[in-house]
């Protein structure tokens, strides 16, 4: 006998396996711009005054690619992937960061740092707007004769 799978089962994963392949999409597009962002500070003479500027930066600029990424790889439900996608890893992200002793120790207080990252949620939804706008062909408009 094989074994069937419930639909509960089948409605979990195909609510959650875009979610998680949209996060680590998201994950490996972070960690792409995170290494041109050092990079780039390494290129200047003190790389310690870019570090958080070009985090914040590398922050937004991820959050607009994830929900890109999300209206991509969900095409039935592109703002709902992108705004779970976006909640799931502002949450991981902002856990992590909190986890680190040194983000504590740095120059912004921890209070705008948790509400940029509360910024960047708006972000996700934006990029699944440009994500969705990009997929759908253009009409042509008939010529006049």
């Amino acid at each position: 006998m094989k074994n069937k799978k419930t639909n509960a089962q089948s409605s979990f994963y195909s609510i959650f396996r875009p979610i998680l392949i949209s996060i680590l999409s998201t994950a490996a597009i972070s960690v792409a711009l995170l290494l041109v962002g050092t990079a780039a500070a390494y290129l200047t003479p003190d790389p310690t005054a870019f570090v958080e500027p070009l985090g914040f930066v590398t922050l937004f600029i991820t959050a607009f690619f994830g929900g890109f990424a999300a209206s991509k790889i969900n095409k039935r439900a592109p703002y709902l992937n992108a705004i779970l996608t976006g909640a799931s890893f502002t949450l991981i992200s902002t856990l992590l960061a909190l986890a680190l002793p040194h983000t504590l120790a740095s120059g912004t207080e921890l209070l705008p740092r948790i509400l940029l990252r509360a910024l960047s949620l708006a972000t996700f939804p934006l990029g699944a707007l440009v994500g969705i706008k990009a997929s759908k062909p253009r009409k042509r408009k008939r010529r006049k004769r």
